[in-house]
């Protein structure tokens, strides 16, 4: 049995208030733009470089010396590390923390890391340049933070990165005294309660919502610690602690904080579990079937930059006259199949494969679109999964049911003190701020940036496009520098596979479907000659050394084959190259058929475009270049309303629903 001040750090949570509205909200904004002025990075980075040199002064100490210094220190963080002397020891202790990096990683943190160190532990997110050495600087604040005796979540992009930071991390932390851990997708709830003791935890942000939730649902009325102590009292039976994972949310440091903060935090996690519905399983096929035979602009409008379908009249005729030709049952109900003709045609438009999903061994396996990573044992809501199954012709699984739902943004603003670390996050600075109380502090490079980004290429067709990257990719292949392609899908990954297969240029394919070999070929990207095509599993977080004789033959060169919705994905693709003041070089590649465009580019943009290509003769990459643009800031526009609509509905249901319910919203 825990101690009952454990069990009551396990699931304690704040009461959060809603975010500022009017004139409270433009004071909260000057309060950020208070917090983020150039003297507090002046005032660290001042800092930064007197730690370091107390951490030189270290070298001569032996290990005993060295670890019965540490031990005050560490004592003087578990003493002092909740209140208001954080920052002090903090700051005290960061040196040996450095020093015990060097011994065991073989890794002597620059200045501007140690920089970041003190940021992260003063609650900023901070901004490092790709290539930085962001993973030793969250591991050198993580250290600290694991001191204070609860549990430090250190949230990364995807499983793999939680996985390899945990495992080349682990002798560093054992140093420290301290055990990591990584909790990533495949582990059972035995190996994550295990998991989650560790005082370091590295996993990602969906993994952490997911099992917060499904410990709620497993306590339910027990979720408040108070009511967990009384029925100790009386012998009233429930969740004990052998039914949760979690030790509670104190500290979470998130990596690629962009991605987590923002990217992520579009729509809501959901938990559900499967609800019979033989009906709906029964009919799917015969919509899906029905739904063939329609005819855009005849039956059906499609509105591409919502990824929307909506039946006309003569489609709603169509789709009435046939459930009255139907014998007796679900098909008669002309209202129903309306709604599961629509899901049939959206997943005939928007939901691809080798795009939105892929099949493995007969199963639709959602891909995400931000990582180019597979999510297994996720399904869209609203029986679109069901419809995406009958396209495919595999089997029709059961609908699920809602059981619980959290959006990321009032997840994290659960934890007591949140910082985090990203080479992305200047766009975002505001929004950092308004919804998580984040100021960014920029650190700046411990070496000249030597990256060269070539003149962008702009096309009016994709195939002119795709031609252009592969006569790009052979002269720089002969060069004898390697190239990485970045891909936003896997079916353009394999298409483009095929035709530097026809000009008789070997490459590495790393997506979705081939994910198996990541670490080995990430491993060879660097190597002269290497030519490497790969979906955004090849973007963040992936760190890309330069083989023998690449840096005097210009280093790595980055291709994106189209701009993404947001120009931070582009930037951090583009941070392959010329990382750490390697030498480097990236282009991008658009055209007016890439899927940014058809799908952002109002019809008063699109007539522009047309007047100023029929008169510009020579200037059309200028105007193909400006269309690219404004469809990135359109979908940029888009992607931050669909955030404040998630937003708005959090408060909404926090205003709804009596407090103690607020958090899961079941």
């Amino acid at each position: 049995m825990s101690a009952p001040l454990t069990e009551v750090r396990r699931t304690e949570v704040p009461i959060l208030e809603n975010l500022p509205t009017g004139l409270d909200a433009w004071v909260h904004q000057t309060h950020g733009r208070w917090r983020r002025r150039a003297s507090v990075a002046a005032d660290l980075k001042e800092q930064a470089f007197r730690i370091h040199v107390e951490a030189e002064k270290l070298r001569g100490l032996s290990e005993s010396e060295l670890a019965t210094q540490l031990n005050g220190h560490r004592e003087n963080v578990r003493r002092y590390g909740l209140g208001e002397r954080w920052a002090d020891v903090f700051a005290a202790a960061l040196p040996f923390v450095a020093e015990y990096a060097y011994r065991s990683l073989g890794l002597r943190p620059y200045p501007v890391q140690l920089m970041g160190a003190l940021g992260i532990a003063r609650g900023h997110l901070v901004e490092m340049a790709t290539g930085e050495g962001k993973t030793l600087t969250i591991a050198l604040a993580a250290a600290v933070c694991g001191w204070q005796g609860r549990t430090v979540h250190v949230i990364t992009a995807n499983d793999y990165l939680a996985g390899r930071d945990a495992s080349g991390l682990r002798g560093f932390y054992a140093h420290c005294g301290l055990e990591v851990a990584a909790v990533t997708a495949e582990l059972d709830p035995a190996a994550r309660r295990s998991a989650y003791q560790a005082e370091i935890v590295y996993t990602t942000g969906k993994e952490l919502v997911a099992d917060f939730l499904r410990d709620r649902l497993v306590l339910g009325s027990l979720a408040e610690p108070e009511r967990r102590m009384v029925g100790r009292l009386v012998h009233q039976p429930g969740a004990t602690e052998n039914q949760v994972v979690l030790r509670g949310l104190h500290t979470a440091i998130v990596d690629e904080a962009d991605n987590q903060l923002i990217d992520e935090a579009v729509t809501p996690l959901i938990i559900s579990r499967p609800q019979a519905n033989a009906e709906l399983i029964a009919v799917m096929t015969s919509a899906d079937r029905f739904a063939s035979g329609l005819l855009e602009g005849d039956h059906y409008e499609i509105d591409q930059r919502f990824k929307d379908v909506r039946i006309n009249e003569e489609g709603r005729a169509l789709v009435s006259e046939w459930c009255a030709q139907q014998a007796n049952g679900p098909f008669q109900r002309a209202v129903w199949m309306e709604g599961l003709v629509n899901q049939a045609l959206q997943a005939r438009h928007f939901f691809l494969r080798d795009r939105q999903y892929v099949v493995v061994k007969g199963e639709i396996v959602i891909v995400d679109e931000s990582t180019g990573r597979m999510m297994p044992g996720r399904s869209w809501r609203l029986g679109l999964h069901q419809a995406v199954q009958a396209k495919e012709g595999v089997e029709i699984t059961q609908p699920s049911e809602t059981m619980a739902r959290l959006s990321f943004q009032r997840f994290y603003r659960l934890f007591k003190r949140l910082s985090g670390i990203t080479g992305t996050a200047f766009e975002g600075a505001g929004e950092f701020w308004r919804v998580y109380g984040l100021p960014i502090l920029s650190v700046p490079p411990h070496r000249p940036n030597r990256r060269h980004m070539w003149a962008p290429r702009y096309f009016n067709t994709a195939a002119e496009k795709w031609a252009a990257i592969v006569s790009e990719v052979a002269d720089l292949h002969e060069q004898g520098r390697p190239v990485l392609i970045g891909t936003r899908s896997v079916a353009s990954s394999e298409h483009l596979g095929a035709l530097l297969s026809a000009r008789g240029l070997h490459f590495s394919l790393l997506n979705a479907n081939r994910h198996s070999e990541e670490a080995a070929i990430i491993n060879l990207a660097g190597d002269a000659g290497v030519i490497t095509v790969a979906t955004n599993m090849a973007g963040r977080g992936t760190d890309i050394r330069l083989g023998g004789g690449v840096a005097a033959a210009g280093g790595l060169h980055v291709i994106l084959t189209e701009a993404h919705e947001s120009g931070r994905i582009d930037r951090q693709l583009c941070g392959r190259a010329g990382r750490q003041g390697d030498p480097g070089s990236t282009r991008l590649f658009a055209s007016l058929e890439d899927d940014l465009a058809e799908r952002f580019l109002s019809s008063w943009e699109r007539k522009i475009l047309d007047l100023g290509i029929r008169k510009a003769g020579n200037r059309q990459s200028y105007w193909i270049g400006w269309a690219i643009r404004r469809a990135q800031k359109s979908a940029e526009s888009q992607s931050y309303r669909q955030r404040r609509l998630v937003m708005a509905q959090d408060q909404q249901l926090s205003e709804a629903l009596i407090p103690s319910q607020t958090i899961d919203q079941i």
